[in-house]
């Protein structure tokens, strides 16, 4: 019996490697598929959620399918990172191998882009932005570790180097005064494109400088804070619906749909 026992968990130890490797070849594939295809400058991340891998590989079917495209090009030497979560997956024909032309019909596509600070503020001008979520103001002890990463499309917290009004010293061909500020900020989506605007100076409790800004200055900073971006791309053409903070970084979802696509479908005309 002993013997017996042993053999069989040798057997499910087997399968269960062979499952985890077939899988792992599976995601490398598909990863080199969508790189090749919208010419990305690194190998995404591809998971695929599922066990076991093979009966899912040999009946067309996949339960979830993740992937992120780190550091996208997007445009003057701003990147951001692509994600999508590919839910309720069939295969139209072709090999278990998903491949650059193997189309995938999918019940519901979702996909986001993620801009870290660093690269917010290249887009508005600002190379030492930085971006703050506070803690809701009502709850005691927010921010703490078990609130997990904040989130929030009001109130964020902006902060960086930012020029004041010149105060007629017109004859003079010194730079324009400068002034470190953090400023409290809306996040929206603007016709596909995410749209900032500063409201006032912020003097929460999150972390934030504080600045000798007078009262007449302050419309002429939150105007270099205020921007609609350029309508950037999502992954498989979704539409651009919300935006909002994690953290640091923010984020401009899509609208999620059912879709039929190939690898060259997640990033077109790159």
């Amino acid at each position: 019996m002993r013997k017996l026992l042993a053999g069989v968990l040798i057997v499910l130890c087997v399968a269960t490697v062979t499952d985890f490797s077939v899988a792992a070849y599976a995601e490398y594939r598909y990863s080199r598929a969508l790189r090749a295809a919208s010419d990305l400058d690194f190998d995404p991340e591809v998971t695929i959620t599922g066990f076991p891998f093979i009966v899912q590989a040999t009946g067309d079917d996949y339960e979830q399918i993740g992937i992120t495209a780190r550091g996208t090009d997007l445009g003057n030497g701003r990147r951001g990172d692509l994600r999508s979560r590919l839910s309720g997956v069939h295969r139209i024909g072709g090999d278990w191998v998903i491949t650059e032309s193997t189309q995938l019909r999918v019940d519901k596509v979702t996909g986001s882009l993620k801009i870290d600070s660093v690269n917010l503020g290249r887009f508005l001008g600002i190379e030492d932005l930085t971006v703050t979520t506070p803690a809701p103001e009502d709850k005691a002890g927010g921010g703490g570790p078990g609130d997990g990463i904040l989130t929030s499309d009001k109130g964020i917290v902006l902060t960086g180097t930012v020029n004041l009004p010149d105060k007629g010293n017109s004859g003079h061909t010194t730079a324009p005064p400068r002034e470190k500020v953090s400023v409290s900020a809306d996040l929206s989506v603007r016709d596909g494109a995410l749209r900032i605007d500063a409201t006032s100076l912020y003097s929460g409790s999150a972390d934030h400088v504080e600045s000798d800004v007078t009262d007449a200055e302050v419309p002429f900073v939150l105007a270099q804070f205020s921007q609609t971006l350029p309508v950037l791309p999502l992954p498989w053409s979704l539409r651009a619906v919300s935006a909002a903070s994690q953290g640091s970084d923010v984020v401009v979802d899509g609208e999620a749909k059912p879709l039929v696509v190939t690898a060259q479908d997640f990033l077109p005309g790159s």
